[in-house]
């Protein structure tokens, strides 16, 4: 991701979950996140590890305020995730590389869906429209 746009402190305060499985595009994503303000970022590669961090949060009453899901996780689809999310009113975009795989995102309704490569800017627009959208 190249730079972070003007309103860096747009999602101050808030409380993110990112789930993506390439360690190098979660740490991007997270760093972004934080320039832009968020006051937690937890991370997940895997579905169960995803679940787990959204229990975690309901128990202690610190829901999430967004989430960032790679659509495809190695040989899982975050679809779970999603639905989870979902039920819970916890706005969410998908990452994909794929193209093709944005058909999947569709039973998501309105769920923002970000192509990889994706630069700070795009990223950032993608969350502020899922958190509008709540």
């Amino acid at each position: 991701m190249s730079s972070t746009p003007p309103d860096a402190t747009a999602l101050t305060g808030k409380r993110f979950l990112v789930v993506e499985d390439e360690f190098l595009i979660l740490l991007d994503i997270q760093s972004t996140l934080e320039t832009a303000g968020a006051m937690s970022v937890i991370t997940a590669s895997r579905v169960q590890d995803a679940l787990n961090a959204i229990s975690d949060s309901e128990k202690i009453g610190a829901r999430f305020d967004g989430a960032v899901l790679d659509l495809k996780l190695d040989h899982e689809s975050s679809a779970p995730i999603a639905e989870r999310l979902a039920a819970a009113g916890v706005p969410f975009i998908f990452l994909t590389g794929a193209p093709t795989d944005v058909e999947a995102a569709r039973q998501f309704g309105s769920a923002p869906v970000v192509g990889k490569p994706f630069d700070a800017a795009t990223l950032l627009s993608g969350v502020q429209i899922a958190m509008a959208k709540s």
